[in-house]
């Protein structure tokens, strides 16, 4: 009789094990990119150097990333880049088409190429990001270890910097 009851119970177990199981791998799958969607203002500071000369520059960036809730996003931005030791600076208007994934604790890394107006094309661009609980507010950082950043044009590649960088994005829609 013992050894029926405990055949039971260890049945019982196993369907409960197995109406459970589907929960938890759908659970450890992460948060769905649905999380990150709509358009979001941005503000970012970024400070690279170029790997040959060791030219250091700050970047200013404001503008608007639309994500879309399926791992896509462009951005419309325009900026400064100032350089520090001639005491110059460049305004820049660009387009850029990035690729995102939202993690299970909110946060998400974001991946693209950015064109400029002007024809300068920036690939390699990687952003770490963090999501608030309402959904409403976006802080962005730099990949760590710093990825490196190619800047291109018609002629080909004439620069490659690492960056830092540090903003925030507030949903507008």
């Amino acid at each position: 009789m013992r050894s029926q009851r405990l055949a039971v119970y260890a049945f019982a177990a196993a369907l409960v094990s197995l109406m459970a199981g589907p929960a938890i791998a759908d659970d450890e799958r992460g948060a769905s990119n649905a999380s990150l969607k709509g358009k979001y203002r941005f503000s970012i500071n970024k400070s690279c150097t170029d790997t040959a000369t060791g030219a250091l520059v700050h970047i200013y960036f404001i503008g608007v990333t639309t994500y879309d809730g399926n791992g896509g996003a462009t951005t419309t931005d325009r900026g400064m880049i100032l350089f520090p030791l001639s005491n110059s600076f460049l305004t820049f208007e660009e387009k850029g088409d990035s690729t995102y994934e939202v993690k299970r604790n909110g946060s998400f890394i974001e991946e693209g190429t950015f064109t400029g107006t002007d024809g300068t094309v920036v690939t390699g661009v990687k952003t770490v990001g963090q999501i608030d609980a309402q959904g409403s507010v976006l802080t962005y950082g730099a990949a760590i270890p710093p990825v490196l950043e190619t800047l291109s044009n018609s002629a080909g590649p004439f620069s490659f910097r690492f960056c830092g960088q540090s903003g925030t994005a507030v949903r507008i829609r």
